[in-house]
């Protein structure tokens, strides 16, 4: 059960540049030194009061962290800014549901700090059917597996058991080629042992963007050759979700696809999440010049034409595990025809694939729980789910 640690404490107004300036650096001790550490979020109570809301994976995390105080000297720092303690308290986090307020266990299924997913249980003692969500961001840690909350939510509260899964990203250590893959591979495999209530033999896979090239990656693992990333799955999914895929990462690459992250002024597209760490902004500004797929995989189509083999869905498909593929017919972030492609590779090798363009949608309407694009994306789980439990 994941913990929140709330602390109030006193900074005189003359010092707050210092304490904020001081931050960061702590953020970055945090997030090398310790284990479990999720997030943080710094709240202005008062002119002099400030209120630091830190999740922790579980008990021992927090613990842990209390126990090592200001261990490291960017730690530290940070605490010296800081002129009095008016109290700190723990508490296990709680999401807010459309049937009421629900706990939320996180869970890890590596050593990894990313390494991390978040599940969510319906009432009653299962076992449940699970959908794994798995999170967009230009598979980059900019952004983080909470944009995919509202969707969970919304599975849970019709009975699915939720595992809303973390990888390692793109700025932090082991993102990309293979260690994006081996997670999202390992995720989806952890479903297995993940807890008595969930049915390993009824898996969903839904992912939004760079989530979606990985969710329909996870659909092909079993055509992986021996020695590949995610080959030997141990869970099959009954059924994946494509919500506005990139499923063509050679075109993605030859386009050039998210250099746009190159320039951090430009304007932000309606409706998109803020970013869960800014702060790694200008490390991936400095590298996305050519292109996303470039970090992603290591280099061009041209210098690493085995990755791209291996890692697009385009070239894969073909495999026994239904798709879905949704896209809005106003994305202009990913275009419809990244998920127009797929589809005709994948009709062309006799795939069970789907492909359903959602009108006025946008890149981030389709992951609205109201829109459109989830209503047909949530019936077609239900169809797949019924298919599946009745056999046919």
């Amino acid at each position: 059960m994941s913990v929140i640690e709330l602390t109030t404490f006193v900074v005189a107004p003359e010092r707050s540049s210092d304490m904020l300036s001081a931050r960061s650096g702590m953020l970055s001790g945090f997030r090398k030194d310790r284990r479990g550490f999720i997030d943080a979020r710094l709240v202005r109570v008062a002119e002099d009061t400030w209120l630091d809301v830190v999740e922790w994976a579980d008990a021992a995390a927090y613990d842990a962290s209390r126990e090592k105080g200001g261990n490291l000297p960017e730690i530290a720092a940070f605490f010296a800014t800081i002129d009095r303690l008016v109290g700190a308290e723990s508490g296990v986090r709680y999401d807010d549901a459309a049937d009421g307020h629900r706990a939320v266990r996180t869970i890890a299924y590596g050593p990894e700090p990313s390494q991390v997913g978040e599940l969510y249980l319906p009432e009653g003692d299962g076992p449940f059917p699970v959908v794994v969500l798995m999170h967009g961001g230009w598979w980059t840690a900019l952004f983080d597996r909470r944009q995919s909350v509202p969707l969970a939510e919304d599975l849970v509260s019709r009975g699915y058991a939720v595992w809303n899964v973390e990888y390692r990203r793109l700025g932090e250590p082991g993102g990309g080629w293979p260690g994006t893959f081996d997670d999202v591979s390992a995720a989806v495999d952890a479903v297995a042992s993940l807890d008595p209530a969930v049915d390993p033999g009824r898996v969903l896979v839904v992912g939004h963007s760079a989530g979606g090239h990985l969710a329909t990656w996870i659909a092909h693992r079993s055509a992986q050759p021996d020695d590949a990333p995610g080959a030997h799955p141990t869970i099959k999914p009954v059924g994946v979700v494509s919500l506005a895929g990139v499923l063509d990462l050679v075109h993605a690459d030859k386009a050039a696809l998210g250099s746009d992250l190159s320039d951090p002024g430009a304007d932000v597209t309606p409706h998109a999440p803020l970013p869960s760490r800014p702060d790694l902004w200008p490390a991936v500004a400095a590298r996305a010049g050519n292109g996303i797929t470039r970090l992603l995989l290591g280099g061009s189509v041209e210098e690493y034409g085995d990755r791209y083999a291996l890692a697009s869905p385009v070239e894969l498909a073909d495999g026994g595990v239904p798709v879905l593929v949704v896209h809005g017919l106003a994305d202009d972030v990913i275009p419809p025809a990244y998920g127009e492609a797929y589809a005709r590779a994948a009709e062309a090798k006799g795939a069970d694939v789907t492909l359903v363009m959602s009108p006025r949608a946008d890149h981030f309407d389709v992951i609205d729980p109201k829109g459109h694009a989830w209503g047909v994306a949530r019936a077609w789980l239900d169809e797949r789910l019924r298919q599946a439990t009745s056999g046919s």
